[in-house]
């Protein structure tokens, strides 16, 4: 049954691209190519971005964005599955962090894009911290919603039978944890590409972004779109690699 619902899911995800790759090239014929570009003239412009000359070599550009990007999405998912857990097993420690979790999510990214480059300038470890700060508090507020709804008498049932710290951690805490662990890394994976982006695009020089903010300045969308289409597709696969994990890890359940 699972591998037949993972193959109707796949089918289903085969229709839905195609149906929006169809819309997209049936809109590009109503603009100039430079403004909207058609598959073909999308695919003619990542393969120049790739052998494109200026600057720095494509693939040492896309390399910098997703080192960064995977500090950061590492870095998000380690400090806030872990203050989102104790936040949800303590009082002291959910009242102390509640507000600053409330204000980082209230904060918009390009707000903290923007603070961050103008204090710190545009070195290259203010793309990966600006990933860790918008990134943190969307799996602390994940983690601490889920760590509310763990099952409290497996618990006192292992209290009751003299299991040690370790054995709670290994056998309780953790196997009810990780289903909302793995919901807290696609948000975090989809968050941090995001904010990622718009940093390079203002606090970076090089990268994704920082390639991107170029061709926008010479106005050409084709070219604009032609450096993103990998890393789209790269971070779809990730998010697809993230789920096939989940459903090896979970399958106890």
């Amino acid at each position: 049954m699972a591998v037949t619902l993972r193959g109707r899911s796949y089918r289903d995800k085969l229709v839905v691209a195609v149906a929006v790759l169809a819309l997209w090239q049936l809109l590009s014929l109503f603009t100039p190519y430079w403004m909207f570009p058609g598959i073909g003239e999308l695919a003619s412009a990542t393969r120049t971005a790739i052998v494109h000359p200026q600057f720095q070599p494509y693939l040492t550009n896309l390399s910098d964005t997703f080192f960064r990007l995977a500090v950061g999405f590492v870095l998000s998912v380690v400090v806030g599955s872990v203050v989102g857990t104790l936040m949800g097993l303590r009082r002291n420690v959910e009242a102390f962090f509640r507000s600053w979790v409330v204000l980082g999510l209230s904060l918009p990214a390009i707000a903290v894009a923007f603070a961050l480059v103008i204090s710190l300038g545009p070195v290259e470890w203010v793309p990966i911290l600006t990933v860790t700060v918008v990134g943190v508090p969307f799996v602390v507020l994940n983690m601490w919603e889920g760590t509310q709804d763990l099952d409290r008498d497996v618990g006192e049932m292992a209290d009751f039978y003299g299991a040690s710290r370790y054995q709670r951690f290994r056998h309780v805490l953790l196997p009810q944890v990780l289903q909302y662990l793995f919901p807290s890394m696609y948000w975090a994976l989809v968050v941090s590409w995001k904010v990622l982006f718009i940093a390079e695009v203002f606090g970076s020089q090089s990268g994704v972004g920082y390639m991107v903010s170029y061709w926008f300045s010479q106005q050409r969308v084709d070219m604009l779109l032609g450096w993103v289409v990998v890393p789209v597709f790269v971070v779809i696969l990730a998010q697809e690699a993230l789920r096939y994990a989940e459903h090896r890890v979970m399958a106890w359940r």
